[in-house]
């Protein structure tokens, strides 16, 4: 009786052993891939806010400019690259609060406006 438990505990640790092996495999192929693959970010999408359209025609303005349309005395406080290629821009001044534009120079369009605050 003895020699059969032997046997199933020995069945049993190689079978464990097998699938310990196989799923070590699998992670190192997912890895591999991933890293020679990797995926686009997915685009954010914040609830209840609205983008404003960019003014596309205007006084000296060309066919083709992108141009946010801002309260006069608005300035540009910061440009951050994002890895994804967007920019995040950080605009203050003018006649609102401080807020940020996420801004795809690919596609020539502004995708986000974050609002910091409210006077």
């Amino acid at each position: 009786m003895e020699k059969q438990g032997s046997r199933a505990l020995l069945a049993a640790v190689i079978g464990m052993g097998v699938l310990l092996f196989i799923g070590s495999l699998a992670l190192v192929g997912v890895l591999v891939h991933r890293m020679m693959h990797p995926a686009a970010p997915a685009p954010v999408a914040v609830a209840g806010a609205t983008v404003p359209a960019p003014v596309i025609a205007g006084p000296g303005v060309q066919a083709g400019d992108l141009v946010v349309d801002e309260a006069p005395g608005t300035h540009v406080q910061s440009i951050t690259a994002r890895p994804d290629g967007l920019l995040a821009v950080v605009l203050t001044g003018g006649e609102s609060v401080d807020r940020v534009v996420v801004w795809d120079p690919a596609g020539r369009r502004i995708v986000a406006r974050l609002v910091l605050g409210r006077s």
